[in-house]
Parts: C-alpha cells; structure tokens; sequence
C-alpha cells in the first residue's frame, strides 16, 4: 500500500491545479461534453415526428434510380438550386435505406460533425487573424462555440431535418477554416481547400452566396485598410479572395440553368410563401436564434467584452467574427430590398453560427477556470428547456393520416391531388409502394382527381385558398392543419 509524503501530496496537488487552470484541458473537456450533448439532442427519438412537405421533397428526388433522374427531380422541385444534397441522400438511400430515421440520421451525422468544424473553424479564425494571446485562447473559444451550438434549438431542428442545410454549415465552416488559413499560411493545401469548399457550399445550397458577400466585405476592409496605410499584419488578401473565385468558377458552366431557374421560381411564385419582414428583422431573428432572450444577451456581453479585451492586439478576429455574424443578415436584407423578400432563418443559419462563434471568442477570454464553467453552465441551463420543449411538443402536419385516409376513400388508379406539388412528396411516402403514382399535384386550376389533400395554411396565399377549396367542397376529415376533401 502507497504512503503518500508531503512532497508527493505537494506535487498532486500542484499537478491539480495546472489541470484546473489549464485551458487546453478545459477546451478539450468542454467539447467532449458538446459533442455528447450535441449527438444526444441531434438523434434522440428521431423519428418521433411524421414527414414534413420539405423533407417529402427531399425524399421524392433522392429516392429515384438514377443521379440523373435526381437532378432532374430536384430541378423541378427546387428551381435554382444544385442537386448536391439529393445526390449524397440517395447514396445514402441506397446504402442504408429509407426509413424515417435513416433519412434524417444523414443529416444528424453533418449535424455532429458541424460541432467539431466550428470547433476547428474558430480556432482558425484566433490562430490566423490575431496575435499570440488570441491564437492561445483560440481552442477554448472553439469549444465554447460548439458548446452554444451543439445546445441551440435552431441548428438542433435544422439538424434533425432530412434538408440541404446541415451538409450547407458544415461545408461553410470548412471553407471558413480553410480561408483564413490561406490569408495567414498561403499553403497549396488551404486555397484548395478554400476552393474546394467554396463550390461545394454553394453547391449545397444559394444561400452560401450570403457568407461569400461577407468574406467579401472582409477582404474589401483589408485591402482599403492596407491602401490608405494601416497596418494588416501579414494578412494575405489577393491569393485567398482568387481561391475563393476559382470556388465559385468552378460551378460557371452551371450557372445560366441556376440563373434561369431562380428567375422562373420567382416569377411563378415559389418564394411567395416569404412575407416582407420589419426593418429591425435582422436583429430580431438572432435574438429569436439565441434559444431565450437572456441568453442573446449574454452573447452580447460576450462579443462585446471580447472585442474591448482585444481591441489592440486581435482586432482583426473581432472584425471577421463580426462580419460573419452581420455580413449574411446584410446580404439578405439587400436581396429582399432589391429584388423580393427572402428574410427566411433557415437561409441565414452561418449567420447564427457567427454569433455563436463571437460569444465564444468572448467566453474564452475570461481567464477564470470558475467564471468559465459558470459560463458553461448558463448557456447549457438557458439552451437546454428549449430544445427539451421542441422534442416534447413538436408536432408535424398530420400528412401520415390524410394519406391513410385518402387510400381507404380511393381505389388504386384513382388519382389523388395534392396542393401544392411540392407536398406530393410526402403523401407519395405514405402510401403504399403500389398506390404511390396516385398521388399527384394540383395547380391553381381544378384537377381531375376524387380527392384533395391540402394544407389549411402556409405557402398557399389568400386569393388560391378559396378557389382550391371551390373545387373540392365536401370536407372528409381535418387534420393538424390539413383538410382531406372531395368533389
């Protein structure tokens, strides 16, 4: 048996407190447990919820035989967009079927693996664009980051969702990582990997193009500070912003049929459903993003107390973790000035993940190992009654039962209408293998088919709703917000 000594009780107790006052332990622990945490909320009870019209989609182009028939059906279902998603879901399908759960799972799998890119992002953002002080505490804001991330109810849901926007943050973080390290080390390795992810995350989904207009605000600022004599350290400017070009270019012979097909969605309507938001949108969606108003409020505290505290000697970390926060929201906010509204959170989720990444850049500068776990502790006691309400009480559109139901009314052949066609997707999944080319879409004019499923609210606007439920007058059954009606 051990005697333990004063010298060797001194030297535990030493070693104790370099572990306690160890910030690279502490980050390390702290990511541990956001990755836990993360992986728990991401695919508890998956598929607990029936399909959503959007996920229906998803599933109605990834689930054919061909990449070619993919991409087609993804075309017609989401004019303006790549077919990137679809494309890896239907490997996906083919490999572990489609099952609820395994079509959500791929995108809880990006979802945890986001944490640890936004984890590796932010610690890129303090190696490369700050001092030594910065480059130090850059793992802890890191693993703060991810911590907010992991628990947050927004990218939970997102998460959680058989959609291109898991696969969408993880590409940007990438490419976030590999961009700031071309602008510090100008390695072959990271402007390709700038490159790389670049088309990749526009590939994903258009909204990327919101983060490259705030990678462009970004490399604007550094170039008029380096013009009218101020210092920018040894900041790359010219070679990183090509690499992000070449990204770009990469997906030039693409671009008519992207153009031509947003054009047609805007003018047939598709983005109808996307009312005009109040000027003050953009601050209320990241409070809205912040799981409870006091927790956006610490992140407010955080951001600011980290830009004060390193004011001289990482002012460029602030200023990029503040442009990635606003640059998107500004983006948007122009679109939908200029062009129609798009202020829609999903479109803007990089946007969230840079406020997230500024709090923690904050959280990381306090040097209290206490004051750090309290911080730990908060964003955890605020987060977590969010995301445990959605779980408990989310409920999706009864599609499961309106399709029960129009199958019991119909006979096989008999067509079953859907308004709009984007939801046909999910009725087709819920019936039967041999009924699911019933399932049909209806325009604005009256179809043919015996019955219409159709949503009581939503994407369909106010002058179509009467003229759709004109057609179909006799109400079969009302579901959560849905109506299954007949001729």
């Amino acid at each position: 048996m051990r005697v333990w000594t004063r010298p060797s009780l001194r030297a535990f107790w030493a070693a104790t407190l370099r572990a306690w006052r160890s910030p690279r332990l502490f980050a390390m622990a702290l990511l541990a447990v956001a990755v836990i945490l993360g992986a728990h909320y991401r695919f508890h009870r998956l598929d607990r919820w029936d399909m959503s019209s959007d996920e229906g989609a998803s599933w109605a182009a990834a689930s054919l035989c061909t990449l070619q028939a993919v991409v087609a059906e993804e075309r017609r279902l989401d004019p303006g967009k790549l077919a990137l998603y679809d494309m890896a879901l239907h490997e996906w399908i083919r490999a572990f079927g489609d099952t609820l759960w395994v079509l959500r799972a791929m995108s809880s799998v990006l979802g945890t693996i986001a944490i640890v890119l936004l984890f590796v992002a932010v610690r890129e953002v303090c190696r490369s664009l700050g001092d030594e002080s910065s480059a130090a505490s850059g793992e802890l804001a890191g693993a703060f980051a991810a911590l907010i991330y992991a628990a947050n109810v927004t990218m939970v849901v997102s998460d959680r969702t058989a959609r291109m926007y898991p696969m969408l943050v993880a590409a940007e973080l990438l490419q976030i990582a590999f961009l700031v390290r071309a602008q510090r080390r100008g390695a072959s390795a990271d402007y390709a990997g700038a490159a790389i992810f670049t088309a990749t995350m526009i590939a994903a989904n258009y909204s990327a193009s919101f983060l490259l207009f705030a990678e462009a605000l970004w490399l604007s600022g550094l170039l008029a500070a380096r013009w009218m004599g101020a210092r920018a350290g040894r900041l790359a400017i010219l070679r990183p912003g090509l690499a992000v070009a070449a990204g770009a270019a990469l997906l030039a012979p693409l671009l008519p049929g992207i153009l031509a097909g947003s054009e047609r969605a805007v003018r047939t309507g598709t983005y109808d459903w996307i009312s005009p938001q109040p000027f003050g949108w953009p601050l209320t969606t990241l409070r809205d993003s912040a799981s409870s108003p006091a927790l956006f409020w610490i992140f407010v505290a955080l951001a600011v107390f980290a830009a004060w505290r390193h004011w001289h000697s990482a002012r460029s970390v602030s200023g990029f973790l503040a442009l990635w926060m606003t640059g998107p929201l500004l983006a948007i906010f122009a679109v939908s000035c200029l062009i129609r509204p798009m202020e829609f959170p999903r479109y803007v989720l990089i946007a969230y993940v840079g406020m997230f990444a500024f709090a923690g850049f904050g959280a990381a500068t306090v040097r209290s190992t206490g004051l750090r776990i309290a911080i730990a502790i908060l964003i955890v006691h605020f987060s977590a009654p969010g995301v445990q309400y959605w779980l408990e009480n989310y409920h999706e559109l009864g599609w499961r039962e309106a399709a029960a139901l129009a199958r019991r009314k119909t006979v096989p052949g008999d067509r079953i209408a859907v308004y709009t066609y984007k939801s046909v997707g999910v009725v087709r999944y819920y019936l039967p293998l041999d009924r699911r080319a019933d399932a049909v879409g209806m325009g604005d004019e009256c179809g043919g088919a015996r019955l219409l499923i159709i949503r009581e609210q939503g994407i369909l606007s106010a002058q179509n709703l009467p003229a759709v439920r004109s057609c179909y007058p006799h109400v079969l059954a009302r579901m959560t917000r849905l109506e299954v009606r007949a001729r």
